[in-house]
């Protein structure tokens, strides 16, 4: 069914969700060349190097992901702009511009270009193959903004946090680089959430009283990950790496036992369970179909016993002069801010989940299908569909088969 509210339209808030995400963008690396220019300025320059590696590199992992999603559409999109059924736009760039685009690290910025003219076209004239194109284009905006949080600001964070540490003091750009790299990161989850929901017409949208709950814990869970991680790697910053190798590879063993089927080509699905691998380092993501209760559970006590090793570590080896000021406060505001987390998460899947409250406003027990009508659904009846958002929403959403006549469902969640 279709909710009344959730209505087949591009809204000002989801332009809204298009802008604050390229907001959020632009400042995280606004921020990034403060930093390495700050770290030059000052004779730092094996740290401000650093930075510009984690920036390239990130930059480089989110081309890759731009320019295969590119080609592995262009036999559709172009089956649908040669039959009239694509809406034009100012500026097209063909494949070898695009190829020199995403060589330059600008092909994700064309993307935000397009979606927003797209999208401001949408909300104005109410076409429909526009509004099509315009949520296809954010969906995947989402997960490449996803991508790039993860892959650039939370390493980032964990160096300037370990920086800060080993210098035992903060400067004014490493201030702004810590608040922007979490709001990056933490808006990026949020907004790839929203446009799972947006992309079906089954799902209600996330209200502003489901925003908070779910920006918040993601907060709460992912900072004492990253501090943990800070703090093994002031005493044994030779093991950081070898660390993150014996971590990524069972995650990745993991992503890889979800049979993912996310990319067109087996090398490109190697890539992206790769990539997964590392997001998963970090903070939790769903890529497989099936209720994840037990998946979180194993997820998530499996991060705290890693967490609570790494601090334990750092506990026994620290430095009692320098770390005394701030030594307790930290081992306690870590270990309590993960717990909340949970506790957030769990009150948020409980009471807060904008299915739950959809039960509440309506009365509806109906079980959360992905076969419903309606141009956000993912039924064949919808003539431009985006196979990587469904295959995300299937993940996130989806409804054992033995289970799909039941009326009372648990949905999956993220």
């Amino acid at each position: 069914m279709m909710f009344p509210d959730d209505v087949i339209s591009f809204s000002v808030i989801d332009l809204v969700f298009i802008w604050l995400g390229l907001g959020t963008f632009l400042l995280d690396l606004g921020t990034d060349a403060w930093v390495a220019f700050s770290f030059y300025w000052a004779g730092d320059y094996f740290w401000g190097s650093a930075v510009l590696v984690l920036v390239f590199f990130c930059s480089a992992v989110v081309q890759l992901f731009s320019w295969f999603w590119f080609a592995g559409d262009r036999q559709q999109l172009e089956s649908f702009s040669n039959s009239g059924r694509l809406p034009k736009l100012k500026v097209t760039p063909g494949d070898r511009v695009l190829g020199l685009l995403h060589w330059l690290q600008l092909g994700f910025l064309v993307r935000y270009i397009t979606a927003l003219e797209l999208g401001f076209r949408v909300y104005k004239e109410k076409e429909t193959m526009g509004l099509q194109y315009a949520i296809y284009l954010a969906c995947d905006i989402s997960m490449l903004r996803l991508f790039e949080s993860i892959f650039e600001s939370a390493p980032q964070l964990t160096l300037m946090l370990y920086i800060i540490m080993q210098k035992n003091q903060v400067e004014i750009h490493q201030y702004f680089s810590l608040v922007a790299s979490f709001i990056s990161i933490v808006w990026a989850l949020l907004d790839f959430h929203q446009s799972l929901r947006t992309s079906l017409s089954d799902k209600m949208r996330l209200r502003f009283k489901s925003a908070v709950p779910y920006f918040l814990c993601n907060l709460l869970l992912i900072w004492p990950r990253i501090i943990s991680i800070a703090l093994f790697a002031t005493v044994f910053k030779q093991y950081i790496f070898l660390h993150l190798a014996i971590i990524w590879l069972p995650l990745f063993f993991w992503a890889w036992q979800q049979g993912t089927t996310f990319m067109n080509t087996f090398p490109e699905e190697v890539f992206y369970r790769g990539t997964v691998a590392v997001i998963l380092y970090f903070t939790w993501l769903n890529i497989a179909e099936g209720r994840t209760f037990i998946r979180q559970i194993i997820y998530h006590s499996f991060m705290a016993v890693d967490c609570g090793i790494l601090v334990g570590f750092w506990w026994l080896h620290r430095d009692p002069v320098l770390t005394d000021p701030y030594a307790v406060q930290l081992l306690i505001g870590t270990s309590s801010s993960y717990l909340i987390g949970v506790v957030v998460k769990c009150v948020y899947y409980k009471y807060l989940h904008p299915f739950v409250m959809a039960e509440h406003l309506f009365g509806t027990d109906e079980t959360d299908s992905l076969q419903e009508d309606g141009f956000r659904s993912v039924g064949e009846d919808r003539p431009l569909m985006n196979e990587r958002m469904k295959t995300f929403s299937n993940s996130f959403y989806s409804v054992p088969e033995e289970d799909r006549h039941v009326s009372k469902m648990e949905e999956t969640k993220i």
